[in-house]
């Protein structure tokens, strides 16, 4: 999906501009979905989105709580100073914020578009650093909601790395998506031996 990215002469806004990256990425992903579904993740087009993807990630759901990046925009590694890969999207986060996050995917999971606030922990070379990120659903070939577009776009220096998160607004934020009936990932069935 981003592994032959040619650059191109899309502008980038300026850090006083926050939240632009978050609505450019979003709007493209809403332009994808057909008849109330989340788009698939072949249809994203980094040309499109070229200048954002610095900002930009994928991430596995490996169950409805829990997603694992794939791939990873520079600027988000630069938060933690290392490469992502692998790494749960909770490694981005302060202890309480974690559960938090986890209850956001899973509403993503459920074809939820989420957008939350956030906040840097602060501290010795950690100045103020503030947040939007933006979770949105993609499917695989079946319709099925198995990864995450992410956008984590920040206002201010990342100074000493690593530096985590916490929401600075609970998760109200989650705007409901109408999405296709997914299939639920455990399914109770009724009957039996009598």
């Amino acid at each position: 999906m981003f592994d032959n990215l040619t650059k191109t002469n899309s502008a980038a806004p300026n850090d006083k501009d926050i939240g632009q990256v978050v609505a450019d990425v979003t709007r493209h992903w809403a332009s994808l979905r057909r008849a109330n579904q989340a788009p698939n993740r072949n249809q994203i087009d980094a040309s499109t989105i070229a200048y954002a993807l610095p900002h930009v990630f994928l991430a596995e759901l490996l169950t409805p709580r829990v997603a694992r990046f794939r791939i990873c925009g520079q600027r988000i590694e630069d938060l933690l100073g290392l490469d992502m890969r692998g790494m749960p999207l909770t490694a981005l986060f302060q202890g309480k914020a974690r559960e938090e996050i986890a209850e956001a995917l899973e509403q993503v999971a459920r074809g939820a578009r989420v957008t939350l606030s956030l906040e840097g922990e602060t501290g010795f070379g950690m100045p103020k650093l503030t947040a939007i990120l933006a979770l949105l659903p993609l499917t695989d070939a079946s319709g099925q909601i198995t990864r995450v577009l992410g956008v984590l776009e920040c206002k201010g220096d990342t100074g000493r790395a690593p530096r985590r998160f916490t929401l600075t607004k609970p998760l109200d934020t989650v705007v409901a998506m109408p999405a296709k009936q997914q299939r639920p990932f455990l399914q109770v069935l009724q009957g039996g031996k009598s």
